[in-house]
């Protein structure tokens, strides 16, 4: 009776083994799941600001004229450092071609012909002031600065 009863007890003891195992086990995944480790998508997708501007001709000059985001013409956008986006849908409304340049980060819009459009889209690692440009333009001459700055918490 004595050898049934101590294979009795070690089972028992196994079986509470086991159980405080499983119970362990599950708690770990719990944190692990909360806590997204398993996620099959980002949680925080990167920021980016959006602007739409169209070309126009004001005053007999060219111009950059905001439609979305900003409503100015040849405005000076605002974007953040870092893993933030600038992105710029960009439309020919003038007569003739034109092309955005944007100087320090060599980024440009396609040749838009009148009625095109083209998106773009660039980040900016530190603080700086980009000029921009309408490359099709003899005069080179900038129609407006675009600002990357850091943004930090509020202590």
């Amino acid at each position: 009776m004595s050898r049934a009863s101590g294979l009795k007890m070690s089972d028992g003891k196994f079986v509470m083994i086991a159980i405080a195992g499983i119970i362990a086990a599950f708690a770990i995944l719990l944190v692990v799941v909360s806590g997204g480790g398993v996620r099959h998508v980002q949680i925080f997708l990167p920021e980016k600001t959006e602007n739409t501007l169209a070309f126009r001709e004001v005053d007999g000059k060219t111009a950059l004229v905001g439609i979305k985001g900003i409503a100015q013409v040849n405005p000076t956008m605002i974007m953040r450092t870092g893993d933030y986006a600038l992105e710029l849908t960009v439309i020919n409304e003038d007569d003739r071609p034109h092309m955005l340049y944007i100087d320090g980060v060599g980024v440009s819009t396609k040749v838009l012909r009148p009625g095109e459009t083209d998106v773009i889209s660039f980040q900016s690692p530190g603080e700086a002031v980009y000029n921009y440009y309408d490359y099709m333009d003899d005069s080179r001459e900038p129609l407006g600065q675009i600002r990357a700055v850091k943004v930090t918490a509020f202590d």
